[in-house]
């Protein structure tokens, strides 16, 4: 019986499972492998979608957008001053707008700029990781955010001229990671009091984030929420994500008496990108800040586990995968890559600084029509190589109206470029008063304090020129610039050995300074005037005039012009389109001028003869005005008479 009970021990001791923390060696390697292989996963997601903001970043902004990010800091402003300082907090998000000034200076070198605004993007990436508690494998989502704020800074079109938020293209950039690390600030803290008088401090920083300020207490609700055990006090759950909320209603009004340059009604938006123009509003630009704001609500609700479940693990490729294609899919219909949106943008450099031939390269590179502000820039850099007679025909002329992609913006060149424009037309007093105008709509930027820095020192006014040139050697980039000028502060005289003013100074000094009206409209009003004006003293100015006759096709201003161009450049040869202009009005309206003894080169009897058959025979084809046009277009777009009979219905703006 002994035996009997032994050996059913023994049989019971040996039938007896092994407890769960005695698994075999193979089965423990083998579950510990598969978690660390979906660990490596989650860590290479993270890395993947990193690089996909690095690669977008630098690829839509250095590569696709260079010329724009120049631009964009041409037409913002910081100052080392303290009174900058000061003026940017006369609004909430004081600190942003200062801080986005200061950072956008860097788009001077778009290169520099575009590393720190990529940085930028994936420390906050990396943050809102830490904050919201989010596992590596979800690091796609996490990016949405900054790739709102890459099509918020290349999709903006020709709103970057109209844009009055200053600091923007930095504005949001440094606003979320702010948001973010606020959010931390508050996290950062476990005891519930502790909490609640972080959440009052983070409410006190709204002067300086303003709509930032705002989003970070919703944040830090919906991480509250998210963070709730089931054996919380019912009031806890309901003090600590209400508390935040309240204050996103109460917080705005409270300081809204600290400042008198907004409305009651803007004060819960306050930095929130508007894009308005008159009575025009567009919703288009701000979506990526709508989208930018929302998704990270979602973030403290994403699954906390993900490595032992292979379906999670399917989702989660799966939602890596159709994020960074929907990513790359919406900066890419973003991205504003109108040819002559940027093509405008590095001729206005390149006229800026003198280039004229840079500035001729990029207007014959234009592979369809160019915008009137191109062909005035071509004809200025002709102008001033000497060359309109010659090469006045030889680029495009048509000149199409500017296009905004998704908007009904409608641009207008006094607000894109007409100082440069008037001012290399010696029209000094026009160049400073849309200058003027600009800047009290827009804020003051960089190239219109240079240009009413040129305009004072031209006026003789070196008071008010050393005022902004002082203002521009406070800055990082323009300090060179502005010393370089600075010395005809003090001796007036200088003036005359300064190169790049020579034709300004022989227009101006010839034309007057009156300031009559443009009604808006630069290239017209300039066509008008110069066409109209006769002068005998400046060369310059002479043949501008005669230039101008040409683009007017009126036959009645061009002769009195042309003979006076003849006469004071007597034993010079005559500019090919010069002549052309004489043929073609001379066999139109013969009463109007004998050209039967004027020198005319072979060259241009034969064009006329050749052009004169070719539309006649096309007409009698049957071909429509428009079509002879453009089957004459190969041969003869370079002469006048085709600018004269094809070059129709030009629209300025």
């Amino acid at each position: 019986m002994s035996k009997k009970n032994n050996h059913r021990r023994d049989v019971s001791v040996e039938t007896k499972k092994p407890p769960l923390s005695q698994k075999t060696t193979q089965e423990s390697q083998k579950e510990k492998k598969t978690i660390n292989i979906t660990k490596g996963t989650s860590l290479c997601i993270a890395i993947v979608a990193t690089v996909m903001v690095a690669v977008l970043g630098a690829y839509y902004l250095v590569v696709r957008n260079s010329d724009m990010l120049f631009m964009a800091q041409s037409k913002d402003f910081f100052s080392s001053d303290p009174m900058f300082m000061g003026e940017c907090m006369h609004s909430p998000g004081g600190f942003l707008t200062w801080a986005g000034s200061f950072l956008t200076q860097f788009f001077y070198h778009p290169k520099w700029g575009s590393a720190i605004m990529i940085g930028i993007w994936i420390i906050s990436m990396w943050m809102s990781k830490l904050v919201f508690r989010v596992k590596m494998a979800w690091m796609a989502l996490l990016a949405i955010p900054v790739v709102c704020l890459l099509v918020s800074t290349i999709g903006t079109g020709y709103w970057l001229y109209y844009n009055k938020q200053a600091g923007y293209w930095f504005y949001g950039t440094i606003g979320y990671l702010i948001s973010i690390l606020l959010v931390l600030f508050n996290a950062a803290f476990r005891k519930k009091t502790d909490r609640i008088i972080t959440i009052l401090l983070i409410a006190c920083t709204y002067p300086f984030f303003g709509w930032y300020t705002l989003l970070a207490l919703v944040y830090v609700a919906m991480l509250t929420l998210s963070r709730m055990k089931k054996y919380d006090s019912p009031i806890t759950k309901i003090l600590l994500p209400v508390i935040p909320l309240v204050l996103v209603g109460v917080v705005p009004p409270l300081f809204y008496n600290l400042y008198s340059g907004i409305r009651i009604e803007d004060v819960w938006t306050a930095g929130f990108p508007i894009f308005a123009n008159g009575d025009m509003i567009s919703f288009y630009p701000s979506i990526p800040f709508i989208v930018l704001s929302a998704v990270p609500l979602l973030f403290p609700f994403l699954p906390k586990k993900v490595e032992n479940s292979t379906g999670m693990t399917c989702a989660v490729f799966l939602v890596t995968i159709v994020v960074m294609v929907l990513s790359w899919l919406w900066v890419e219909k973003s991205d504003f890559q109108a040819y002559n949106y940027h093509a405008e943008m590095r001729m206005y450099r390149a006229a800026e600084e003198q280039d004229w031939d840079k500035v001729l390269d990029e207007m014959g590179n234009i592979p369809g029509d160019a915008s009137r502000e191109m062909v005035v820039l071509k004809n200025i850099a002709l102008t001033n190589k000497g060359e309109m007679g010659t090469k006045m025909f030889k680029y495009n002329n048509m000149g199409e109206p500017p296009t905004n992609g998704f908007d009904t913006l409608r641009v207008h060149m006094v607000q894109t470029a007409a100082p440069l424009i008037y001012y290399y037309h010696g029209k000094t007093n026009f160049a400073l008063r849309w200058a003027i105008e600009n800047s009290v709509e827009f804020g003051y930027d960089y190239d219109n304090l240079k240009i009413l820095a040129r305009c004072a020192l031209l006026s003789g006014e070196m008071e008010m020129a050393k005022r902004y040139l002082d203002i521009l050697r406070t800055t990082l980039f323009y300090r060179d610039w502005a010393d370089h000028l600075m010395p005809i502060t003090k001796n007036p005289e200088l003036i005359k050995k300064y190169p790049e003013f020579k034709n300004v100074r022989e227009l101006r000094d010839h034309m007057g300074t009156v300031l009559d009206g443009d009604n808006g409209l630069c290239e017209m009003y300039l066509i008008t005037y110069f066409s109209q004006t006769m002068n005998k003293d400046s060369k310059l100015l002479q043949e501008m005039t005669l230039d101008y006759s040409l683009i007017q096709k009126d036959i009645q201003l061009f002769w009195p012009r042309f003979y006076l161009y003849a006469q004071m450049h007597q034993g010079e040869p005559m500019p090919i389109h010069y002549q052309e202009a004489a043929m073609l009005y001379g066999n139109l309206e013969p009463e109007s001028a004998d050209i039967s003894t004027m020198p005319f080169q072979d060259e241009v009897r034969k064009s006329y003869e050749g052009f004169h058959q070719m539309s006649q025979s096309l007409l009698q084809a049957g071909l429509s005005a428009e079509d002879v046009g453009e089957a004459m277009k190969g041969t003869y777009g370079n002469t006048f008479y085709w600018f004269y009979f094809f070059c129709r219905d030009v629209h300025s703006y």
